[in-house]
């Protein structure tokens, strides 16, 4: 064969791999695309109708700066979306809307301190209609920055607190490979973890989000660089690096109670349905000194409760668990999945176990380690609530059954399982985040941010009662119940004209 010959075959061989590249590249964009949910409709948020000039409510039950009591028949006088005045008998001029909340009961907008907004706006929104007025994005992308700048210039939105993507030290061309798509970054040098430190902070982002997957080293340089550059670090608890290691680290928060119950199974030796009643006597004999280092080392600690609570469902019976979650306004590209991520349905659901299907021994074993699982979250959010360590809530939004807003009241309701009071419950709510992340907000006092929601019924006889909204107050801006009603319909019937899948037989 000539050798221009062999060189044309070279050549035709070369461009048909780089076109088969693109394609695949593509391919593998569009499914991520997908099942984070970019392709989902977008509602136009303009459409719903805000009022965000002076307003008065009269008459409310307001909750008290430190969430311990309602003190009754006050006026809150907010402007330029601010609280200015908060009294009984205020004057109120013509130019402010009056807003009669007799028999009502005010509270300060809610915060998730654990949310992953994806790839949809949409969800924004769902976080307004569940008065949720402020999240923390634990998993930043340049997208949720452009947000969160947004949102400060007023668009409809909660507050945005975003952390960096997970950082980990992981090596291998197919780690390097999968950040390329969106999963955690991977520093394997102390110089590459504190330039990334910098890369990070100069990018906007508000705290540096730890991985399990983290060398004890860069961990403790990746920390060290953070606390020059004047940001947090939070997270997940490293396995390299345990629970005798974090408490002196720097590291400001845990994204899980479940960081310290994993620790915990380590030490111990690893937890089965064997050694469960053992296991759980140990960690009762331990709970409250690992509560007090905490507490000593100022390590605050997001709940996560009711997603561990979930999994056991999801794992043996999820058709019913499915049927009782708001999935209708689950991004449909989230709950269907691609061929490179599960989604939240049967037989294809990240937390379901298809190995123990007609296998009742393995069953009753799969079950009592989840029911050990479970109680150890019960067992050391007690003694971190006996020891008073601070408590934010946060749901891990967007993960398997955890539909973004909805999720935070099934959280609330989790905390008592915990043992915290319905008055501790929405300190964590709203008071310490807010004291975290550094916001002016959180407390319904002179001076702060108007962020508020308006109630039917009174929170501190039953933490349900967070649900029963009349309208929000988001950075000054009124959406009354009406308007909410539309959020709602216009996200359910978005997703519906954006699914591929049916998931009528879920709804009820």
């Amino acid at each position: 064969m000539k050798k221009t010959s062999i060189k044309k075959i070279v050549i035709c061989t070369f461009l048909i791999f780089i076109m088969l590249s693109i394609v695949s590249c593509f391919g593998v964009k569009s499914q991520i695309k997908h099942h984070i949910g970019e392709k989902t409709e977008l509602v136009n948020p303009t459409i719903f109708k805000t009022y965000s000039g002076p307003i008065a409510i009269k008459g409310a039950s307001v909750l008290s700066t430190d969430c311990t009591k309602m003190l009754d028949s006050l006026t809150i006088l907010i402007k330029d979306n601010k609280i200015t005045e908060i009294g009984k008998d205020l004057n109120i001029t013509d130019e402010y809307k009056i807003i009669d909340a007799t028999g009502q009961y005010l509270i300060p907008g809610l915060t998730d301190t654990h949310a992953h907004l994806q790839g949809s706006k949409n969800d924004l929104l769902l976080y307004l209609a569940n008065g949720v007025t402020h999240i923390s994005e634990m998993f930043g992308r340049e997208d949720h920055l452009k947000w969160r700048k947004e949102a400060e210039n007023g668009a409809l939105s909660p507050k945005i607190y975003v952390a960096s993507r997970k950082v980990g030290s992981q090596k291998g061309i197919m780690r390097k490979i999968r950040s390329w798509f969106g999963s955690q970054h991977n520093y394997t040098t102390t110089r590459s973890a504190r330039n990334a430190v910098s890369k990070y902070k100069k990018q906007g982002y508000d705290a540096i989000k730890i991985s399990s997957f983290l060398d004890a080293d860069i961990y403790k340089v990746l920390i060290d660089e953070a606390k020059k550059q004047k940001t947090p670090t939070i997270g997940h608890l490293p396995y390299d690096v345990g629970l005798k290691k974090l408490y002196n680290s720097g590291q400001s928060q845990l994204a899980h109670i479940e960081e310290i119950t994993k620790s915990t199974m380590l030490d111990f030796g690893g937890l089965s349905s064997r050694n469960a009643n053992e296991y759980l006597a140990y960690l009762k004999k331990n709970a409250d000194d690992i509560a007090i280092k905490l507490k000593q080392n100022n390590i605050v600690v997001s709940s996560t409760v009711w997603i561990i609570e979930s999994i056991p469902k999801q794992n043996f019976d999820i058709e019913n668990f499915l049927k009782n979650i708001k999935l209708e306004y689950q991004n449909p590209g989230q709950i269907e999945g691609s061929k490179f991520a599960k989604g939240w349905l049967p037989g294809n659901n990240s937390y379901e176990n298809m190995d123990i299907k007609n296998d009742p021994e393995l069953t009753k074993k799969h079950q009592l380690y989840w029911k050990a699982y479970v109680e150890a979250i019960y067992i050391m959010g007690q003694a971190l609530v006996r020891n008073d360590v601070s408590i934010i809530a946060g749901t891990d939004s967007n993960t398997a059954g955890v539909v973004a807003g909805f999720s935070l009241h099934d959280e609330l309701e989790s905390l008592k399982k915990i043992g915290m009071t319905n008055s501790q419950i929405l300190h964590a709510a709203t008071v310490t985040p807010a004291q975290w992340m550094q916001s002016n907000g959180g407390k319904i006092n002179v001076g702060y941010r108007a962020d508020l929601v308006l109630l039917e019924k009174n929170p501190l006889e039953e933490i349900k009662n967070t649900r029963t909204i009349n309208a929000v107050i988001a950075n000054g801006k009124l959406i009354d119940r009406t308007e909410l009603n539309k959020m709602l319909l216009s996200i359910k019937n978005a997703n519906n004209r954006s699914r591929k899948v049916s998931i009528d037989k879920f709804i009820n």
